[in-house]
């Protein structure tokens, strides 16, 4: 018997599973996941899974804002397992040259009802007295930010999708997507081929080499990026919000009680590496610079101990912003992928996204136009305009 589905989704990570379960919400028919190495297995199960609303862009505030609502209400919105949310608040700390650029951005949330505002140097130690303010000009403040765990929510979303009826399938590898005249008829796997007449596929940096072989261009560098785990020291006191460092481009984010991860900004800073689903450890070096930048910014910290290093893959396109929807090349054949360091936070959001243009062919979500993968063969970057040096926050 013919192995057929009504839509296969390529993918297991936070975006492919947030997808097949809002797919399975709206009954779109028989959905087939399928996962080569395990659930979150890749870029979304060693994420630092920050959940802030600060981007230049009002289409991903939009896309954000539908996460940090199903983050913060998991239970009433998916409804089976958990996202992890922690409510710390999102703290950003400015240079000068980025405080005019900051205040447009707060100002666009502030219009979109989100709790956002500026600060100045001294209103920053009302919120966090800890940290060193002698180089910041200003910071801003989400209270309602935080993080989450990228594990957790893929995982949570499958056993959700599974309630619903989703064919999860963890082991078989994808080779490609079949087509006839132009329209996609399934995946062939190894262990045979899967008939549909819809497939999505959201496999990061693996999603290139799926497209190519339809002539479709999605340019993407899959860059290495070190996270230092440390324990704060006992005289810290208690947790500090998530510290977005814009002065030395680095980030700190609180981790249990006791421990914060340390990454680096730049989404262009560390190793190019296309072996993206081995599992690899920082250089020492790597890791000693984030404790430095982190030890600087928090005096006292520099007893802080290292309890372990891990690296995570970014998927960067050239703009640095991801690529979604349906791809013109072959009909029924949709993608979301290239997420640049961002893919986490806006997984909720692609998931609705995705599966509106599933079923009904457009989203009211946001304009999804810029974000169309054909925009690299045609040379038109999505742009964020005049902004921030480090695209990070675009």
């Amino acid at each position: 018997m013919a192995d057929t589905a009504d839509i296969v989704v390529v993918g297991g990570g936070v975006h492919g599973a947030s997808t097949a379960w809002h797919l399975a919400k709206r009954g779109a028919g028989k959905i087939v996941l399928i996962e080569k190495d395990g659930i979150a297995s890749g870029a979304s199960g060693w994420s630092s899974a920050i959940v802030r609303l600060h981007y230049t862009l009002e289409s991903l505030v939009k896309i954000t804002m539908y996460g940090r609502e199903m983050f913060g209400n998991w239970g009433d919105t998916v409804g089976i397992g958990e996202s992890g949310f922690r409510q710390v608040g999102f703290l950003l700390l400015f240079p000068e040259n980025e405080v005019e650029h900051a205040s447009e951005v707060i100002a666009m949330q502030q219009g979109l009802g989100i709790d956002a505002r500026m600060l100045t140097n001294a209103e920053i130690a009302d919120i966090e007295p800890r940290v060193a303010r002698d180089d910041v000009v200003a910071g801003a403040w989400e209270p309602n930010s935080g993080h989450a765990d990228g594990s957790t929510v893929a995982n949570s979303f499958i056993a959700a999708a599974r309630d619903l009826g989703v064919d999860v399938r963890i082991g078989p590898e994808v080779f490609g997507v079949t087509t006839d005249g132009g329209k996609a008829t399934g995946v062939k796997t190894s262990e045979g081929d899967i008939y549909a007449g819809t497939v999505v596929l959201e496999t990061g940096f693996r999603t290139s080499a799926l497209l190519a072989e339809h002539g479709v261009e999605l340019p993407i560098t899959p860059v290495r990026h070190a996270i230092a785990v440390v324990e704060r020291t006992p005289d810290f006191g208690g947790i500090h919000p998530v510290v977005s460092d814009r002065i030395v481009q680095a980030y700190y984010r609180p981790e249990a009680d006791s421990l914060t991860l340390l990454g680096e900004h730049d989404p262009l800073e560390g190793k190019v590496d296309p072996d993206v689903e081995d599992i690899k450890t920082p250089d020492l070096d790597e890791q000693v610079r984030l404790v430095e930048r982190y030890a600087a910014r928090f005096p006292g910290q520099e007893a802080a101990s290292i309890t372990r290093g891990y690296t995570g893959v970014y998927d960067c396109t050239p703009d640095f912003q991801p690529a979604f929807g349906s791809v013109k090349a072959v009909d029924g054949l949709f993608m979301a992928a290239g997420f640049s360091g961002h893919g986490f936070k806006l997984s909720p959001g692609i998931g609705k996204i995705m599966s509106d243009l599933v079923m009904d062919g457009s989203t009211d979500m946001i304009d999804i136009h810029p974000f169309r993968v054909e925009r690299f063969a045609e040379g038109d970057p999505l742009t964020a305009g005049e902004g921030y040096d480090n695209r990070s926050l675009a």
